[in-house]
């Protein structure tokens, strides 16, 4: 569960770094953008200059706007969802080391599925888990 929950963290990582790459290097303006992707420009222009408000939808939406692949955005939205469920069955141990490991207990991963992850949550979590190899 935590090796594909990694390797799934990865490959969003890689993604989302292309997606801001993208962003970076895209002529729509503010306005433009967010049309195009479903957000009011403000928005845009908030994430633009302060990247940690990106959340895991607008990645997705942003990969398929410059026709990146979203597959890596899909994927671990699967995985963060099925989580919760898939500690509900370990061991209050084994349930409370991956939740250290995670830095995220089950309620809060709960509460990210319910709303929407902020890419830093994502971003923290990717870089446990390269440390906890």
């Amino acid at each position: 569960m935590i090796d594909y929950l990694r390797t799934t963290l990865h490959s969003f990582v890689n993604n989302y770094q292309a997606v801001m790459w993208r962003l970076r290097e895209c002529s729509l303006n503010d306005e433009q953008l967010g049309i195009a992707v479903g957000l009011s420009g403000n928005a845009i222009r908030n994430r633009r200059t302060k990247p940690d408000l990106w959340k895991l939808s607008d990645v997705e939406r942003l990969a398929i706007h410059f026709t990146l692949p979203a597959t890596a955005c899909i994927q671990l939205q699967k995985v963060l969802h099925e989580l919760p469920d898939n500690l509900k069955n370990l061991s209050p141990e084994e349930r409370r080391r991956i939740e250290r490991q995670l830095l995220f207990k089950k309620t809060q991963l709960e509460s990210y599925n319910k709303s929407d992850w902020p890419v830093r949550y994502l971003l923290k979590m990717n870089q446990a888990l390269l440390n906890n190899k």
